[in-house]
């Protein structure tokens, strides 16, 4: 097991960029999601390409059609299997970057100190923006040294008034704090999202989670959630980073058996963890609403976890409500409790899969 930092962008010697997507990882590799790749890797329909670093890449795009990206994913297995980890205590894969395959590795906190250092009067309107940003964000009580930047922001690859502006926070009591205080806070370039534009994005951008609420299911958490916004008309994101000592899934201590697809329904008890990736929720009284047929449940066992890799169902119930959510029931074996189920949502089989159209977290409240 090796800590990393979730949301760190890595330069591969074989030309790839990668995010890595979770703060533990297996010894020897880290867990990415693959951000551009060299245009020889994939080949075939609706493939964008980029002239970015010197070179002609392609965006690797997990939204694509399923079966696109199916041949997505087959043609990059092929020419790339080293960035492909078939991990034993998962019974799935995951895509990697081997260490000895790593090139560069971007540091959003060292970042952002770099940009700090440059004169207000030779900053551009983008980064004008986002000093500004960073500087409204510390008013919650968190410092520029648990902040950090990353993808274009970090890179310089960005467009003024097209590019998203993105914000690293250090720590999850630092996320909590800038989101608690997001809540209330004021400021002149600061806007969110009204009930009538979440009603608008509903009905132009339906997606496979969107499909399982109703509009005014999905406009009710949309509208409270605080780590997506808008900051003189530009779009920003806060992703939340953990500190080495706060990472809350082992990866060595746990081993997980694939059990099948359910749909489940229990109370939050916890929801600390659901701001990060993989993110999550400790529940209780859960009981099975729905499951595949040939599923056999261990009655003696409880369901007594939610994990999401999947943005869309982070920040999505807090402690004391009601969560119904649909996804792979794992038999999770512990080296530090005892046996229990957990419901996981947002692994990478899941893009190619029926779980694809499935997978879902709604609270009630």
């Amino acid at each position: 097991m090796a800590y990393f930092p979730e949301s760190t962008l890595i330069d591969t010697i074989d030309g790839l960029q990668c995010k890595s997507y979770a703060h533990e990882h297996p010894e020897g590799y880290i867990i990415v999601k693959p951000k551009y790749v060299p245009k020889d890797i994939l080949q075939g329909e609706g493939l964008k390409y980029r002239f970015l670093f010197e070179k002609c890449l392609v965006r690797f795009n997990f939204f694509a059609k399923k079966e696109i990206l199916k041949q997505y994913v087959a043609q990059f297995r092929k020419k790339l299997p080293e960035y492909i980890y078939e991990s034993p205590s998962h019974g799935t894969w995951f895509f990697v970057v081997p260490k000895h395959k790593i090139k560069t590795i971007h540091d959003g906190k060292k970042g952002l100190q770099e940009l700090l250092k440059v004169p207000e009067k030779d900053l551009d309107s983008y980064l004008t923006l986002v000093r500004e940003l960073v500087s409204f964000l510390t008013k919650s009580g968190v410092s520029t040294k648990h902040l950090g930047i990353t993808h274009s922001t970090l890179l310089g690859n960005y467009t003024p008034g097209t590019s998203d502006i993105d914000i690293l926070i250090y720590g999850k009591k630092n996320g909590w704090k800038i989101l608690c205080y997001l809540q209330t806070a004021k400021h002149a370039l600061l806007k969110w999202k009204t009930e009538e534009e979440w009603k608008t994005y509903y009905q132009e951008h339906k997606t496979s989670e969107s499909s399982h609420f109703t509009e005014q299911e999905y406009v009710r958490h949309m509208i409270r959630k605080r780590y997506e916004g808008f900051f003189g008309g530009t779009v920003f994101t806060l992703f939340i980073i953990e500190e080495p000592e706060e990472t809350w899934i082992p990866w060595e201590e746990e081993t997980y058996e694939r059990i099948g697809l359910v749909t489940i329904e229990g109370r939050v008890t916890h929801h600390e963890n659901s701001h990060v990736r993989p993110g999550g929720y400790e529940i209780k009284d859960a009981k099975i609403l729905e499951k595949e047929k040939q599923i056999t449940i261990d009655p003696s066992l409880s369901i007594t976890r939610v994990v999401s890799y999947s943005l869309p169902f982070l920040h999505q119930a807090r402690t004391g409500e009601t969560i119904t959510a649909c996804g792979l029931l794992e038999k999770v074996t512990s080296k530090k409790r005892k046996p229990y189920y957990r419901v996981v949502l947002g692994y990478v089989d899941a893009y190619l899969s029926e779980r694809r159209e499935k997978e879902y977290l709604k609270s009630r409240w």
